[in-house]
């Protein structure tokens, strides 16, 4: 699943698409089991013939007292972690600017959403945790990227 190169390692495409999946999976999940069902995911659900299920797991689930971080904020971390496995497996040797543009897309959108959303200009209500959940993937995105941008330089000035 992964390959070494010196002290680094690279995850596969098979690897950033299964963790992506899991992401998006998990932070679904929180939405389904621990959310107010007026929320467009029900309906998508619904439209599947999954209401069922999911009012069983939700029943299942109804005693569990979760953090307000998780149930409201981390599913959005999550989120935008996913979207970072997805593009670096679809572009994954691509060094392009247009590969950092959609990349950066999301995480733009959201941030500026939420700072938006502070000084009233958007609708919603401003979460320093939303902020910080979208922050934290990028943050460790632009690391991965010069890393392994600075690693592939390096690599090939040795040949």
């Amino acid at each position: 699943m992964k390959k070494e190169f010196g002290n680094m390692y690279l995850f596969s495409n098979a690897a950033k698409i299964i963790l992506g999946a899991t992401l998006l999976v998990v932070g679904c999940a929180i939405y389904l089991l621990f959310r107010s069902k007026t929320l467009y995911i029900y309906i998508w659900c619904k439209w599947l013939g999954l209401s069922g299920t999911i009012d069983t797991l939700r029943h299942f689930v109804s005693g569990w007292q979760v953090p307000d971080f998780i149930r409201f904020c981390l599913p959005d971390g999550l989120y935008c972690a996913a979207w970072f496995f997805f593009i670096d497996a679809i572009w994954h040797d691509d060094k392009r600017f247009v590969k950092y543009v959609v990349a950066l897309l999301v995480p733009f959108v959201t941030i500026g959403s939420e700072i938006l959303q502070y000084f009233g200009l958007v609708k919603g209500t401003f979460d320093a945790y939303d902020l910080f959940c979208y922050a934290i993937p990028l943050g460790i995105y632009m690391i991965y990227e010069y890393h392994s941008l600075l690693f592939n330089n390096l690599k090939f000035k040795s040949l």
